[in-house]
């Protein structure tokens, strides 16, 4: 179902207004109806009151000539005397069979299925007067006035709700323009929207979307340095590919064709390994966040990366092996599959660049706020001033006749900083090489900081 902000404004706006009018409707309906009869009350004391003035200054004989002659619309009843016991007059609307009230003031009382409103005053010389007025022609006079005074209403409300309707619509006319101001633009247009001159409720929303155009045009400028680094980079197995194949064409001995043939299938490992670590390393760079995430025991994982590594290890004859003092309980948030990535991009990393003969060794064990991966290996280490650099994609030490695609330590580097985790690169290995650390916090320390003075990638 889709919403509209034009009308859901419009909606809450309207019933909002409407209710707040229909309770101000009825408030004023029953407060002017109280009003009305308070001074119908007061008329009726005012006229008993007069009534009571002539008493003193008239003969009994001449009462009669204050007594009104009977009206369809007459509202008014009542009636008179100079004492308690003389007879008195009353108007011809008075009912005659009334009893008369012993106390003062008002009172309320029935005759012939009408309700009528009685007031009674006596004066110091003992006259009295009652007026009487029948509760129907009080209700409806005051009904007629209330509602008068409501009529208004009736005509504000459909005024009002247009006037709703014309100021969200005019509202709103500044988000429409951003919005089509956006869908016309190019999709490679990625250039910040100027909101100097828009309203500020939509000025955070232009902020959230020139943010989102710096993200893309950053994924962008990314994806196209990785396309072109990696045609780069594939550029060179390829091309070696195509010559060993020609000189395997060309050769002229079974044996020149044998060693044509296995440099063939060894620029064809190569292109293979290029091509899974640059799958890796886009796969992660789409990663925010760790998929499937779990306890993982990194021995296990440990154990999985040395057996994967142990024929290249035996290849160079190199001693790669397990530390004795590795806590075998040592648990992490996060992938395994990643995990086994990044541990095996680092032992593979020390295993190219030790001398054969040498010894690769790894370990993992628990410290105060953190636990830490070793890999630590006997090879010629990384001049410092490389420290800053052996994470970038594609770099490697100048000078190394290993061969290697660069992205060993970009992977690792990628899949510790997913997991929170960062990586500490040092000349201070036990066995005399590079000694390479990767340190996961615990989740309640705080963030883990360098070790020493050794280079780290970046924490999150």
């Amino acid at each position: 179902m889709k919403h509209s902000l034009h009308r859901r404004l419009l909606i809450i706006l309207s019933v909002s207004v409407v209710a707040a009018w229909l309770a101000t409707a009825f408030f004023t309906y029953w407060d002017t109806k109280r009003q009305i009869n308070t001074m119908l009350d007061e008329g009726m004391v005012q006229s008993a009151n007069l009534i009571l003035s002539l008493l003193d200054h008239l003969p009994p004989e001449d009462w009669k000539n204050i007594i009104l002659k009977r009206r369809p619309d007459q509202m008014v009843a009542y009636r008179f005397g100079g004492s308690e016991t003389q007879e008195g007059a009353a108007s011809p609307d008075m009912p005659d069979h009334l009893e008369r009230r012993r106390n003062d003031g008002f009172s309320s009382f029935t005759n012939r299925a009408e309700k009528w409103r009685l007031y009674k005053a006596v004066n110091d010389r003992g006259g009295w007067v009652e007026i009487a007025q029948r509760q129907k022609v009080r209700d409806q006079m005051a009904e007629n006035v209330a509602t008068h005074i409501i009529h208004p209403v009736w005509l504000a409300v459909p005024l009002l709700a247009a006037m709703i309707w014309l100021s969200i619509h005019w509202g709103l006319t500044p988000l429409q323009t951003v919005a089509r101001y956006v869908g016309s633009r190019e999709a490679s247009n990625l250039q910040p929207i100027k909101s100097d001159d828009t309203p500020s409720e939509i000025r955070p929303l232009i902020t959230a979307l020139n943010q989102l155009f710096q993200r893309i045009d950053r994924s962008m400028e990314k994806e196209r340095q990785f396309t072109d680094d990696a045609a780069h980079e594939l550029r060179t197995p390829l091309a070696a590919i195509k010559t060993h194949a020609d000189v395997a064409l060309q050769a002229s001995s079974k044996e020149e064709r044998i060693r044509a043939v296995q440099s063939l299938v060894e620029g064809a490992d190569r292109a293979i390994r290029l091509v899974h670590q640059l799958l890796i390393l886009a796969r992660l760079d789409h990663q925010t966040t760790m998929a499937d995430q779990t306890s993982v025991n990194l021995n296990d994982c440990l154990i999985d990366s040395v057996i994967e590594e142990m024929p290249n290890a035996t290849t160079k004859n190199i001693d790669l092996g397990i530390s004795g003092k590795t806590d075998g309980t040592a648990t992490v948030e996060g992938n395994g599959d990643l995990l086994r990535i990044l541990i095996g991009n680092i032992v593979s990393n020390a295993i190219r660049y030790t001398a054969p003969e040498g010894t690769v060794t790894v370990a993992v064990h628990l410290e105060a706020t953190a636990t830490v991966l070793e890999v630590n290996d006997s090879g010629p280490g990384i001049p410092e001033e490389s420290f800053s650099r052996v994470f970038d994609r594609f770099y490697r030490v100048e000078g190394s006749s290993e061969q290697g695609c660069g992205l060993g330590l970009s992977i690792a580097s990628r899949v510790a900083e997913i997991h929170g985790a960062h990586i500490q690169l040092e000349n201070a290995s036990p066995t005399g090489g590079l000694q390479a650390r990767v340190i996961f916090p615990m989740p309640d320390a705080l963030p883990s900081q360098p070790l020493k003075n050794g280079q780290t990638t970046p924490h999150p």
